[in-house]
């Protein structure tokens, strides 16, 4: 049922979009359209926050571990930047906490270099390998205008992301406690357009989205009273159109799961 209804919802749309849905309690999943891979956009900055826990559980990094910012940190492209960082003075002193948090919270650009600077892209890729991610990977840094203009991007899988997702809600991304806080950091990811539109603060959501030109994704978890997994990504040359489908798609997601969790107290009922 909730197939056709996003099936539906996309109809024409004038471009690739994926959607991937899973029902948390049943394990139930659908998905819809391209969810093979996307451009990442700023979806990658959920591979290194991944990459910043291994390392902490291993004990080669510490949460208070401090780094300085030096004037090479600073982003020098024309793209449109995010975050706290750049505003900052050279030789401020930084902890690997509060990068990796800038990082997946505000999704501080910066914050996601210099952690891919200090960890390397091929053990942040490495890493997702080990947790399934075959086609998601990270190729360069972001806001540089030279690999860009070779071509050379980030991909993101949108069943990859579900799947790593699920796998973080078992508790099986790192370690039982890394998985929990890790979702903790994602509930206060401050990008808001997609996933928590329609519920503002009424709603636990562990997600986190990216943003550009041609690309425009959101993929998390819903905390209803049917949890589920929702991840989203469309690609084309006016992407307001695919925020407004997967606007309504998470809503659409969302009434679906609650007449699930009614029919369950329904039958719980009866059986009683």
């Amino acid at each position: 049922m909730i197939f056709n209804k996003i099936k539906d919802r996309i109809g024409n749309y004038d471009g690739s979009i994926g959607i991937c849905y899973i029902d948390l309690r049943t394990g139930n999943n659908c998905s819809v359209g391209n969810c093979d891979v996307f451009p990442a956009s700023g979806m990658v900055k959920l591979l290194v926050l991944i990459e910043s826990f291994r390392r902490i559980e291993e004990g080669t990094l510490k949460k208070t571990d401090r780094y300085i910012l030096k004037e090479e940190d600073y982003p020098k492209s024309m793209e449109k930047t995010y975050g706290a960082l750049e505003y900052l003075h050279v030789g401020t002193e930084v902890t690997v906490e509060d990068l990796y948090k800038l990082n997946a919270i505000t999704s501080d650009n910066m914050a996601f270099n210099i952690l891919l600077k200090l960890f390397g892209q091929e053990e942040v890729n490495r890493t997702i390998r080990k947790y399934g991610c075959r086609k998601t990977r990270i190729n360069r840094a972001l806001l540089d205008d030279k690999e860009s203009a070779r071509g050379v991007k980030n991909y993101v899988s949108v069943q990859e992301i579900a799947n790593l997702l699920l796998r973080m809600e078992n508790g099986q991304i790192i370690s039982r406690n890394a998985s929990r806080e890790i979702l903790s950091i994602l509930c206060n990811h401050q990008k808001v357009r997609i996933l928590p539109y329609y519920f503002g603060e009424n709603m636990e959501i562990a997600h986190h989205s990216g943003f550009d030109e041609r690309e425009i994704m959101d993929m998390g978890i819903v905390y209803c009273e049917n949890p589920f997994i929702l991840c989203m990504a469309a690609s084309a040359d006016n992407t307001r159109d695919a925020e407004s489908i997967m606007r309504d798609i998470t809503w659409m997601c969302y009434e679906h799961s609650k007449q699930l969790n009614q029919n369950r107290i329904i039958e719980s009922g009866m059986l009683d």
